[in-house]
């Protein structure tokens, strides 16, 4: 998890090159100069939301970094646990693969009418706690779909509805996230490729010899997956029924490579209580895009968590439990997006190998044997070997493996 502590990067934009057009004028001046924090503060920054999915549950802990840094430190040997109003304690364990990220030992959910606390005490002595939580109630997911819009800033592309309706009225807020996976081709695969081998006859030296086999399907047709990194909150408290109708939560290029082919997303609606709503729509305000816990203005927003060490002591972050539906969608492009758009495309340049005037045969060979095992090219065609004059492209474009994984997720279909 990122810092709280950079600057917002559209409210401050002018200030922002006013600063560099002014260190750029000194440095020519005078030694350079070095942007360096003042005053900062190490913040604890503690990210969680349990839901009522059975399951091992995480928190994530991280500190506060400078301006001129360029990581999170993780917060690392703390003591975490969730404390259930009649008593029952569930243990957290540090994940040794991600520092900062903590683990339930055993799988639980959150249960509706409990009440629950998180308990934190850090490596140095510190302690922080929670309010006291309760599980807002489920509410389903209506339907979701896909259709061809134009955005706001007059790209063509996909975009994401969802609908969902509580007819008790009791839901309001929400917020969702999403997993999203994408089918894709390599362009120029072929079904033969070329190796560089060495060779030793008997009684003779060792020789470069070059091979045609055979190609893995495999690396024809990849998948990739990416998880929403951005802060979608919404509420009803302006209508008159607690419903969402077109409500539009991700837009896509038409010339992304997403919806090249074939597009699965699997979204998550999880209600909210009110004040994790505002707690999330406030740090939206600040933040960028980029990372939920990512370059936010200086300035503090308060959670729900205090330090039970120093009153005084700020602490950034929310518990927060939420009721949780999933949907899924599938669609191929030609299903949402007109032909006429634009399409994603890869820069799939063509290299030719071939020998050099005056080139010693030994060496173009060394060569070739090289180009082959750096494995940035991709064998595309040859005239022969013997007439030593091959034709390569980027690997992505001859290996879809180069950008993605050549196995389906067990839950996609065709």
């Amino acid at each position: 998890m990122k810092s709280y502590i950079k600057l917002i990067k559209y409210k401050r934009i002018s200030k922002i090159l006013i600063l560099l057009l002014v260190c750029s004028i000194i440095s020519q001046c005078v030694d350079p100069f070095e942007i360096e924090t003042e005053n900062f503060e190490s913040i604890l920054i503690i990210n969680t939301t349990m839901t009522d999915e059975v399951k091992h549950q995480k928190v994530e802990l991280s500190r506060t970094f400078r301006f001129e840094d360029s990581i999170a430190p993780p917060e690392s040997d703390a003591v975490v646990k969730v404390i259930e109003e009649s008593g029952v304690e569930y243990l957290f364990k540090a994940e040794n693969e991600t520092p900062g990220t903590y683990t339930s030992e055993q799988e639980f959910s959150i249960e509706p009418g409990k009440e629950y606390t998180l308990s934190i005490k850090t490596s140095d002595g510190r302690s922080y706690v929670s309010d006291k939580v309760t599980l807002p109630q489920e509410t389903s997911i209506e339907n979701v779909y896909a259709k061809q819009i134009t955005n706001d800033r007059g790209v063509e592309g996909v975009g994401i509805f969802v609908n969902t309706f509580d007819p008790t009225g009791n839901s309001r807020y929400y917020r969702y996230e999403y997993e999203e996976t994408f089918r894709f081709d390599a362009p120029f695969w072929v079904p033969t490729d070329v190796i560089a081998r060495t060779f030793t006859p008997p009684l003779g030296f060792e020789q470069l010899v070059f091979e045609f086999e055979i190609r893995p399907q495999g690396e024809r047709i990849c998948y990739r997956g990416n998880e929403s990194n951005e802060i979608i909150v919404t509420n009803t408290n302006a209508f008159t029924q607690d419903r969402l109708s077109d409500f539009l939560f991700r837009f896509i290029p038409a010339d992304d490579v997403m919806v090249a082919d074939r597009y699965s997303i699997l979204v998550k609606q999880l209600v909210q209580s009110r004040e994790a709503n505002e707690f999330y729509e406030t740090l939206n305000n600040f933040s960028e895009s980029e990372s939920v816990f990512s370059q936010v203005q200086p300035g503090f927003i308060t959670g729900n968590i205090v330090s039970e060490t120093n009153p005084d002591e700020k602490v950034l972050g929310f518990f927060e439990v939420s009721s949780i539906a999933t949907k899924r969608l599938f669609f191929n492009r030609e299903d949402v997006l007109s032909n006429d758009l634009l399409r994603f495309e890869l820069d799939c340049f063509q290299t030719t190998i071939e020998p050099a005037p005056f080139e010693e045969e030994e060496d173009f060979r060394r060569r070739l044997a090289s180009v082959i095992n750096s494995g940035r090219l991709k064998f595309l065609d040859a005239v022969s070997i013997e007439g030593e004059i091959f034709t390569f492209v980027p690997r992505e474009c001859g290996d879809c493996t180069a950008l993605g994984k050549s196995d389906p997720p067990d839950f996609w279909i065709e």
